[in-house]
C-alpha cells in the first residue's frame, strides 16, 4: 500500500477551528514529571478497550525504551488550565512515532483529540521528520477515524501475544542450542530482515538491554537465533531469525528452548505481524494472542 502524505498543516489548521476555537494549550510533556504523566495518561484510559495502566517508573523506561521526546510530547490544557490530554512523540532520524494518546473521558469532545494530535505532527515536522506511524487498538474506530482524517493510513496487523510461566510441553534438543555472546547477539540484531514494528525495532532493544540468546546450527545447515529481553519477572522483545528465513519448525525450536530454561517467567511479545511465519510457533508452545493493533502510517 503506497502511504501518501498527511494532511498538511494549513488544513489540519482549518479542520481544527470552527467558528469559536477553543482556546487549548499544548505544553510540553517535559514540564511534569513521570508521576504526573503516568496520572494523567491512566486518566485518559480509564474506559479504554485494552486501558494498559502505567506508573512512574513504567513511564519512564517506556521514554527511554522508544526514544520518546519529552520536549516535543504534550500534555493539553483547557480552557480552565486543567490537564485533559497527552500524546507522545518518539522520534529515530526522520522517523516520528506518536503514541500513548489519550484524551480524559469527561473531558472528550470539541477537537481535543485532534488539537493534540495536530500538535505531536507540527512538532515532528519543525525537528525534521519525514514519515510517521502510530497504532491503534482494533475496535477504537473513534482513534482510528481522527487518525484517518489526518492523513494516516492502514499498513498491516500486529498481534499482541502472551505466555503464562511454565516450561514448554516438550524439551528441546539441548545438544544443538547454545547461549549467544554479547557479540553474537549484535549480529543477530544487526542481520535482521526489514520491517519491525517501532515497539521491538533494534534501537528499542539495545535501549531496554538486558538481551539474551539462544541459537542453533543443525547438520542440515539449518541455522536459527533467538534474542530476548529478561528480567526476573517477565521474558519480551522477542526476536527469531531462521536459515531458511521463516523456518517455523527451527523457531518453535528455539522457543522450547527458551521456555525450558525461564520457566518461572511470564512472556509477552508485542506487534508480531498477523502474517509472520513465526506466529504459529509462538501458538505451540503456547501463546494466544490478547488483542490486535493497526499499524498505520503516512508521510509528513
Amino acid at each position: 500500500m503506497t502511504v501518501e502524505n498527511c494532511t498538511g498543516a494549513e488544513r489540519r489548521a482549518q479542520q481544527r477551528a470552527p467558528a469559536t476555537r477553543p482556546a487549548y494549550t499544548a505544553v510540553p510533556a517535559s514540564h511534569y514529571t513521570y508521576d504526573d504523566l503516568a496520572e494523567i495518561y491512566n486518566r485518559s484510559r480509564v474506559d479504554y478497550i485494552v486501558p494498559m495502566p502505567m506508573n512512574a517508573r513504567r513511564m519512564e523506561e517506556y521514554i527511554q525504551f522508544y526514544d520518546v521526546r519529552l520536549d516535543a510530547s504534550v500534555v493539553t490544557l483547557d480552557e480552565d488550565g486543567s490537564a485533559i490530554a497527552v500524546g507522545m512523540l518518539g522520534l529515530r532520524g526522520d522517523q516520528a512515532w506518536l503514541t500513548r494518546l489519550g484524551v480524559i473521558p469527561e473531558r472528550r469532545g470539541r477537537g481535543k483529540g485532534l488539537f493534540t494530535m495536530t500538535a505531536l505532527l507540527e512538532r515532528a515536522v519543525d525537528l525534521g521528520a519525514r514519515s510517521a506511524t502510530l497504532e491503534v487498538i482494533e475496535g477504537n474506530e473513534p482513534a482510528r477515524h481522527l487518525f484517518a482524517k489526518l492523513g494516516f493510513q492502514p499498513m498491516r496487523k500486529l498481534l499482541v501475544i502472551r505466555r503464562p510461566p511454565g516450561p514448554s510441553n516438550s524439551a528441546p534438543p539441548t545438544e544443538s542450542i547454545k547461549p549467544m555472546s554479547e557479540d553474537e547477539i549484535m549480529a543477530c540484531l544487526r542481520a535482521r530482515e526489514p520491517g519491525a514494528s517501532w515497539l521491538d525495532a533494534t534501537e528499542s532493544l539495545l535501549n531496554a538491554g538486558s538481551l539474551e540468546g539462544l541459537s542453533t546450527h543443525l547438520a542440515s545447515g539449518e541455522y536459527g537465533c533467538i534474542v530476548y529481553r529478561y528480567n526476573i519477572f517477565q521474558l519480551s522483545h522477542f526476536l527469531i531469525r531462521t536459515w531458511p528465513p521463516g523456518n517455523a519448525h527451527l523457531a518453535e525450536t528455539l522457543l522450547r528452548a527458551v521456555h525450558h530454561q525461564h520457566a518461572a517467567q511470564d512472556s509477552k511479545m508485542e506487534n508480531i505481524p498477523l502474517d509472520s511465519p513465526y506466529w504459529p510457533a509462538f501458538q505451540q508452545v503456547g501463546y494466544s494472542d490478547s488483542f490486535v493493533r493497526i499499524e498505520m502510517a503516512c508521510d509528513l
